[in-house]
Parts: C-alpha cells; sequence; structure tokens
C-alpha cells in the first residue's frame, strides 16, 4: 500500500535516538570513503597513462569553408543593460578585430533594446536577441563577452555544415553543455526552437540551483529530442527540480547527457565534444597555454581577472578559474583591423604545441570522467529528496564536488 498509518509517539520517542546514530554514523562513513577513494588513484594509474596522449578527433569541414560567404554570417555579443564594453575590452576587441579581418558582421549590443524586456533572466534574455537578429543573415554565432579569439587565422565556416541548424559544444570541466556560445542557422527550424528556448524562463523549477540557461538546455534539448523516453525525462526533471547546488547540478546534467550517449549529431543538432572539435574552451585550463594548431577562441578573459604573465617555466595545467594572462602583446590598434590582415602580436611565451596542450585537456577531462561517477551516484538522493541527505549535501556538497 502507498499509504501507511502514522507511528505513535511513545515509537517516535524511542526510536529517535537510533535515526540519530544512523545519519552520523552515515555522515562519517561518506566522510570516510571520500578521503579513502577520491579518484586520484584511479587518474594517476599507469594503465591510462596512454590515454593523455591520444589526439583529438578533427571535425573542421575544410570542403564547405565557402559554402555560407562571410558577410552573410553575423558574430553577435548581448551585453545586459549597464554593462560597458570595458569590462571584457581585450576580448571583445579581439572578436572585432577577427570578424573585421574575415568579413564577418560585427554586432555588439544591449539586451534592453530588443523588445526582450518582459524576460526576467539576463541569460534567457540574449538568446531572445539572437533570435531578433537571425533573420537578418544566414547564420549568427552567439558569443559571451567574455571569449576571445586567439588563432585568427580559423574560419567559422570550418566548424560549420549545412546538415546541422544549431552547433552547440561540450563544455571541458564539467558534463554540460555550454551556452556561452552556440552557432545557429537561418531556417525554420532553428529560428524556431532558439525563440522557443527563450522563452523556457518560466519553465525553470522554483527553488531549485536550475543554472538558469546553462541547466535549461539540457531538458529543454531533451525534450525536442527524445519526446518518448517519458520516464528517463521524469527522472532527470526531478533531480533538476530537487537541486541544491554546483553538484545536484551536474548531477542532473548528468542524467540528461546519458540520455545523448556517445553521439554528437542528432536531426538537425550537432553536439561539438570537447577539445579538438568544439572551436571554444575555458583559458584556465592549461595556464592560459593554446596551441596554433588546435585552438580558436577562450573563454573567461574578464578585464578584472587579467593577471601579469610570471616568470619563469609555464605549465600546461589548470589555474584558478578567476585568473587569466592576455595571449596578447599590447593592445588591439583597431584601425589596423581590416580585411585581410590577420597579422597579431601574440605573446610567444603562451602558445604550446599540439601534443603538451592535448595531453593537459586529456588529463582534466579523465579527471572530469571520474567526476561524472561521482555525480551519476547522487542521483538517487536528488529523486528520493531525503530530508537529512539533502541537508548533509547543502552542507557538504563540496565533497562531491571537487
Amino acid at each position: 500500500m502507498l499509504l501507511c498509518s502514522k507511528p505513535s509517539h511513545h515509537n517516535e520517542m524511542f526510536h529517535f535516538p537510533k535515526k540519530l546514530i544512523c545519519i552520523f554514523s552515515t555522515l562519517f562513513f561518506i566522510l570516510f570513503l571520500y578521503i579513502l577513494f577520491n579518484g586520484d588513484d584511479i587518474i594517476e594509474d599507469q594503465d591510462s597513462e596512454y590515454l593523455y596522449r591520444v589526439p583529438y578527433p578533427i571535425m573542421r569541414n575544410s570542403n564547405n569553408e565557402s559554402w555560407i560567404k562571410s558577410e552573410n554570417i553575423a558574430i553577435v555579443i548581448v551585453l545586459a543593460e549597464g554593462v560597458k564594453r570595458e569590462y571584457y575590452k581585450i576580448a571583445i576587441n579581439s572578436v572585432e578585430c577577427y570578424a573585421k579581418a574575415h568579413g564577418y558582421q560585427f554586432i555588439l549590443t544591449h539586451d534592453n533594446v530588443w523588445g526582450c524586456d518582459y524576460l526576467k533572466d539576463k541569460f534567457f534574455r540574449r538568446h531572445c536577441v539572437i533570435s531578433k537578429i537571425l533573420p537578418k543573415y544566414e547564420a549568427v554565432l552567439h558569443l559571451d563577452a567574455d571569449i576571445g579569439v586567439v588563432n585568427q587565422k580559423r574560419k567559422l565556416q570550418e566548424y560549420m555544415n549545412p546538415q546541422f541548424d544549431l552547433i552547440f559544444h561540450d563544455r571541458h570541466f564539467s558534463p554540460e553543455i555550454g551556452m556561452a556560445s552556440y552557432i545557429v542557422r537561418n531556417t525554420q527550424y532553428g529560428l524556431d526552437l532558439i525563440t522557443e528556448f527563450s522563452n523556457y524562463e518560466k519553465k525553470l523549477p522554483e527553488g531549485s540551483f536550475h543554472g538558469t540557461d546553462n541547466g535549461a538546455i539540457h531538458m529543454f534539448l531533451a525534450e525536442k529530442l527524445f519526446p518518448h523516453n517519458l520516464i528517463e525525462l521524469e527522472l532527470c526533471r526531478r533531480a533538476w527540480r530537487n537541486s541544491q547546488n554546483v553538484a545536484d547540478q551536474f548531477a542532473y546534467t548528468s542524467c540528461i547527457r546519458s540520455l545523448f550517449g556517445a553521439n554528437t549529431d542528432f536531426g538537425k543538432v550537432r553536439i561539438l565534444r570537447k577539445q579538438g572539435t568544439g572551436y571554444v574552451r575555458d583559458d584556465w585550463l592549461t595556464s592560459g597555454i593554446w596551441s596554433l594548431d588546435r585552438d580558436f577562441m577562450l573563454h573567461g578573459l574578464k578585464t578584472d581577472h587579467l593577471k601579469k604573465v610570471p616568470y619563469g617555466p609555464l605549465r600546461v595545467s589548470p589555474m584558478s578559474q578567476t585568473s587569466w594572462y592576455s595571449p596578447f602583446e599590447g593592445d588591439f590598434d583597431m584601425e589596423r583591423c581590416v580585411l585581410g590582415n590577420t597579422t597579431w602580436n601574440h605573446n610567444p611565451r603562451l602558445i604550446g604545441t599540439r601534443e603538451d596542450v592535448e595531453c593537459g585537456l586529456r588529463m582534466h577531462e579523465m579527471k572530469i570522467a571520474v567526476k561524472k561517477v561521482k555525480y551519476m551516484s547522487r542521483l538517487y538522493s536528488l529523486l528520493s529528496n531525503c530530508y537529512f541527505w539533502r541537508l548533509f549535501q547543502s552542507h557538504f556538497w563540496f565533497i562531491f564536488y571537487y
């Protein structure tokens, strides 16, 4: 039976100490397991070392670089109301200079001039703005303002394909689809999907750590691509609804990504996997070191987080997520940013080999793979939403995140 009678007051008092002992015993046991099995033994295992030297596959479309003219592609950066360009000066200058060098349309705008003010969340407003701009071009590249171009010789068309109307990318340090950037073509399917997603704000679960658009895109795409997987969708939705912290959020996105499997292509939607197939990654993953053979754009270039490049040798390893080194020497001379001029002044100390950069990224990817197993192990507690377990997670979520 689903219903049961309420226990007597006498029984509650009798069992309470045992419950309390059980709860604290469980907490200490979990802490013990974390210390004993924190994943480092898996990452540092010699049998896995060969994985760090496996090159990333290339998915560029070198034969399709001219299938869409550059002047019909817009690179769009949407700032929230009141945010100034100076806060992202280096990143935005690099994007504008790149656009002018290749003949792309560059649009820097604010989110309060496009009739999208009915949306409360600034992250959903920017997708609304994209849906307003898209009909004027054949394709739009949406970029967060803190994404900069480092490899100015790459072409956007290399990452596009007439088969796909929307191209997303995986984040390298989490089991998420990144919403800092995507490419959308001006087709009915592409326009409808972005327009509908911009209004998905009203479906965010109340009282949840939902992750705004980054969390919502997973459920939104799953509903579109796997409409008949009702049970799996409902279970993941329940995990999303009960999410209270970053680790819960990653458990929810891992739940959704299990539906996607190892595929990258889903009808008219493509999800570029990790570095090597995607066109953007986070700068801090390799301490600012990038490869001319592999990299194109770097994410996380906020002006107030800029640090001076330290003296001495630099290692291709993760640094603080709130620090970065400028890949350029000096400021951009915007008057020299003209069609055909792809001669930029890079800091040579931050240019590494393809092998070293990919090795560093693979090692970090292994850590994320281990963490993903941890995130998946949280799903049952998210679905059951046990009070004591949720209380523990709310205060000690970092155990599962780091």
